[in-house]
């Protein structure tokens, strides 16, 4: 079974709501990646793949993915398909 292809969208960055949706967006961003930087400063000298902070930072990169997408959804109006 073939899927179809996703179009992709581009943000239409000369909407006035545009400013409000990034400023929005980065705030979720920048909590994520506050977080990350927190919890493996924690472990300073670990090295490898199951860092210890994955227990936290899986679930919470999951809720920033969920609030970008509900954050995308609401803004839908500022994302227009590419030809």
């Amino acid at each position: 079974m073939i899927m179809p292809e996703k179009q992709k969208r581009k943000l239409n960055t000369s909407h006035p709501d545009c400013a409000e949706y990034t400023t929005k967006f980065q705030a979720i961003w920048d909590s994520y990646y506050a977080l990350e930087d927190e919890e493996t400063a924690k472990y300073p000298d670990w090295r490898g793949q199951d860092h210890p902070a994955n227990a936290v930072l899986r679930p919470a990169f999951r809720k920033c993915c969920a609030e970008m997408k509900e954050l995308q959804q609401e803004y839908s109006h500022l994302f227009t398909e590419e030809e």
